[in-house]
């Protein structure tokens, strides 16, 4: 992807909270929300809007409703989408679903999601049975009915914690996990989400080692599935 004219703006909430191992395929221009809005020309290839500590409707930060149009009329104009996390939710919320707050606890560190027939049979077939990183506290509720059929909206992964892991929607996919996370830049993480991992008693060391001992395997499979993915939305041959 790096040797094509495919044009990626990235919409960043935190500076720490970036492409990560995709950095290098995606080759993106970043806009800081909040800091450099607008964010980008509508017309780039891709879009990925990536995730961050505030709620996705929290109304303090009135630039996330700006994202979900923004996020609204690029899918309606046919053009690919990728949310993670905070991301994921705001696609949600502009193809008509919901975001509400989780049951129990945020869902912080290392498991396995499980794929539906829908999410075993397209890109995210890599990373099946491979623990990824969760970090989020409110959970995705999917639009119904036949809005919701007729942009193709289909679940692709869930767990126990969550039912909604992932989704798609044509040329738009969703994570509420972090497939792109860079076990070398890990501490970031732990310093800006201090406050997390106060808050819910969260064992740092533990959380350290676990992101040390499991984020390395996730690299290579994270870059296929993207690569996949944008290949799957007709963005590279």
């Amino acid at each position: 992807m790096a040797d094509t004219d495919l044009s990626t703006v990235v919409l960043r909430h935190v500076s720490f909270e970036d492409a990560g191992t995709w950095d290098d395929i995606l080759q993106p221009d970043y806009v800081d929300v909040g800091v450099g809005y607008p964010p980008g020309p509508l017309d780039a290839d891709l879009l990925v809007v990536m995730g961050g500590p505030v709620n996705a409707e929290d109304a303090d930060y009135p630039y996330l409703a700006d994202e979900v149009e923004l996020i609204r009329a690029r899918h309606s104009a046919g053009r690919p989408v990728l949310g993670v996390c905070l991301g994921a939710q705001l696609l949600a919320l502009a193809l008509g679903g919901r975001v509400v707050p989780s049951v129990g606890p945020m869902q912080i560190g290392w498991s396995p999601v499980t794929l539906t027939d829908a999410g075993a049979s397209g890109p995210l077939r890599a990373l099946e049975d491979r623990p990824v990183l969760h970090w989020h506290g409110d959970r995705i509720e999917l639009p119904e009915g036949a809005a919701a059929a007729a942009a193709g909206v289909q679940r692709l992964a869930y767990d126990d914690d969550t039912p909604v892991q992932a989704f798609r929607s044509n040329h738009a996919l969703g994570l509420q996990f972090h497939p792109e996370i860079d076990p070398e830049s890990f501490e970031r993480w732990l310093i800006g989400h201090h406050t997390d991992l106060h808050h819910h008693t969260m064992d740092v060391d533990g959380l350290r080692a676990q992101t040390a001992e499991l984020g390395p395997a996730l690299v290579e499979p994270s870059r296929k599935m993207l690569v996949d993915w944008v290949r799957s939305v007709g963005l590279i041959d």
